[in-house]
């Protein structure tokens, strides 16, 4: 038999787990090194200039523990980020959902702690007895693979009444609603006919006040709310709805868009005839298009979007935990997360009712996120909060592959950012099958 260097990646709390191995495969004549104490960047210097002692092979023992731990996920990414690749075997423990990027990795499958205890003595034999190499059609199909286990267990969650949609901007995306730029755009230009003395050419004026202000949305709100004060929240819902009311034209007040995102999110909510209902939604977005599409197909909902508000009997509640602005129709404090005062105030309120919510939700139920760039602060401190508290990734986030140069690359940064959230990623190649994976989940 071949005797190897092998690189053990374990997380901490399965210390008794690489113990064993370890003890396994010295037995076999190997040599075993933890990789919690090697020095990835001295080896890969070594190996540039005085070749030394190789790594034949890395093993990951990865159970939930392991995807739960930063640690053992960089030694990993270590390896996957490195020019010069060490053939690596991943030997997953119990029913552990996987990120996709690990499927560049052989993977062996046991059953549970207790069949790996038993198959410790073979270890050897199963290290030889599985091809190392990965090919791409093995590639693809277990994406494809993991992509299904993903629906299915959303599939379940929501059978099991325990599964909570969480909505982006990403969700109105085809709904003629604008993006956070042009909004910024048309609300500044009603800002400016305040000073008219000062206009000259609008547009041009409101091109060159944005290329001067601060990089930052949150900040143009803030400055955008210091001129407006109170006209702000009218302006504001103005600027939301205002292409999208010309579209629908105004003769027949029902009129309205329903796109098939939408379509697929009232299949989602709608109850069945068993009791499978969605556990709630949880929307960052100010529109009422979620509200007018479950009204239209009759299915019972709330909206809440300030502190005190309690849903109606049997009714789905939907969340706006940055504020609600309904189209044609004046509420009592909308309570909008647009300017940076008001983010803060979000933020630093750890018993605010929006990060209440957030954190029960992320830490009892599992949260499909759609038309979420995972960029908000706030979002990601939450879901970093109930990743530690849990330890588990019990979360999903619907994403457009990138496509550019560097597409791998990015794609396996934000696969591993999203796992360190307590995310699976399940990857789409068009906004477009987005709604068809709803209803996959619905049917």
């Amino acid at each position: 038999m071949i005797v190897m260097n092998i690189l053990v990646s374990h997380s901490a709390k399965d210390n008794d787990l690489f113990k064993l191995m370890s003890s396994a495969l010295e037995k076999d004549g190997h040599t075993v090194i933890n990789a919690s104490s090697f020095n990835f960047v001295n080896y890969w210097k070594e190996k540039e200039t005085a070749p030394g002692q190789n790594i034949d092979l890395l093993i990951a023992i990865v159970t939930d523990n392991y995807l739960s731990s930063s640690k053992a996920q960089a030694e990993l990414s270590s390896v996957i980020l490195s020019v010069r690749e060490i053939r690596t075997l991943l030997i997953v423990i119990g029913n552990v959902i996987i990120p996709d990027y690990y499927s560049q990795f052989v993977t062996h499958k046991i059953q549970d702690k207790e069949k790996f205890i038993e198959s410790t003595s073979d270890i050897s034999k199963i290290i030889f007895a599985t091809p190392i190499e990965i090919n791409a059609t093995d590639k693809a199909n277990s994406k494809q693979i993991n992509r299904s286990e993903r629906i299915n267990i959303l599939k379940n969650a929501l059978n099991s009444n325990q599964m909570i949609l969480v909505c982006g901007a990403g969700v109105s995306i085809d709904s003629s609603l604008p993006s956070w730029e042009q909004l910024m755009i048309s609300i500044l230009g009603e800002a400016i006919t305040r000073f008219p003395d000062k206009i000259h050419n609008k547009e041009e004026d409101v091109k060159t006040l944005l290329s001067k202000m601060p990089q930052s949305n949150l900040i143009i709100g803030k400055y955008l709310r210091l001129i407006l004060k109170d006209e702000f929240d009218k302006v504001l819902q103005h600027s939301l709805y205002s292409y999208y009311n010309k579209k629908m034209g105004s003769e027949n007040p029902n009129n309205f868009d329903e796109t098939n995102m939408l379509k697929a999110i009232s299949a989602l909510a709608r109850p069945n005839r068993l009791g499978r209902h969605l556990d709630s939604i949880i929307s960052f977005n100010f529109d009422d298009l979620i509200e007018r599409t479950l009204s239209k197909h009759n299915i019972k909902h709330s909206s809440i979007w300030k502190e005190g508000q309690v849903p109606e009997v049997d009714a789905l509640p939907i969340y706006h935990v940055h504020g609600f602005l309904p189209n044609k129709e004046i509420i009592d404090m909308p309570n909008l997360v647009f300017s940076e005062d008001a983010y803060h105030s979000q933020f630093i309120d750890p018993y605010s009712w929006q990060n209440l919510i957030q954190l029960n939700a992320f830490s009892k139920n599992t949260c499909l996120f759609i038309g979420l760039s995972l960029s908000d602060p706030n979002l990601r401190r939450l879901l970093d909060i109930s990743s530690r508290r849990n330890g588990r990734r019990q979360h999903y986030i619907v994403v457009k592959r990138f496509t550019s140069n560097t597409d791998d690359l990015i794609t396996l940064l934000f696969d591993m950012d999203a796992s360190s959230l307590g995310l699976n990623v399940i990857w789409c190649d068009d906004y477009d099958e987005i709604p068809d994976i709803l209803n996959q989940i619905s049917r």
